[in-house]
């Protein structure tokens, strides 16, 4: 599960400006959408992802971290 989890993740970093469905994702991938969609799930909990809608029309896309500029150690 961790291997596919780090191959959803540096997709979307590689890729920021993808829109995915499942179905999409398995294609790009190679992977079956039944797979994917636990993991997209969990890295939306994670907050790397997000989704727009729900079901089998659910478009993923990659969540872009903020950088925080200024901060001191």
């Amino acid at each position: 599960m961790l291997p596919l989890q780090l191959e959803c993740t540096l997709y979307f970093e590689n890729n920021p400006y993808a829109y995915e469905t499942v179905d999409g994702l398995s294609v790009r991938l190679g992977r079956k959408a039944e797979d994917l969609e636990k993991i997209l799930e969990h890295l939306v909990s994670l907050n790397i992802v997000e989704v727009i809608g729900k079901g089998a029309t659910a478009i993923y896309h990659y969540n872009q971290p903020e950088l925080v500029h200024g901060v001191e150690v």
